[in-house]
């Protein structure tokens, strides 16, 4: 990640299903995060991106994705996830 960014948005760690909050749209930005418990989450950042993860039950699961949005639409992020898995998540930009 490129050094000088800013946070957007952080959230947990936190166990199931949250709404985080609104993002700009247009430009950069990177999304981090870490799961860990058994089961599937996603991040889903409405109305344009959805990042599916696996998590595993004993191992920290961690992702970085850096997306490039051209809509000028502010974005908002919620992350989907059963109660068996515990996650963090931030958003950079």
């Amino acid at each position: 990640m490129d050094a000088g960014t800013k946070s957007l948005l952080t959230a947990g760690p936190t166990k199931g299903s949250h709404i985080i909050g609104a993002v700009p749209g247009k430009g950069h930005l990177w999304v981090m995060f870490d799961c860990q418990g058994a089961g599937r989450a996603e991040i889903i950042l409405a109305p344009a991106v959805n990042l599916p993860f696996t998590c595993l039950k004993e191992t920290l699961t961690p992702s970085l994705n850096q997306l490039n949005l051209n809509s000028k639409t502010g974005l908002t992020v919620r992350v989907q996830a059963p109660d068996s898995v515990e996650w963090a998540l931030r958003v950079t930009r």
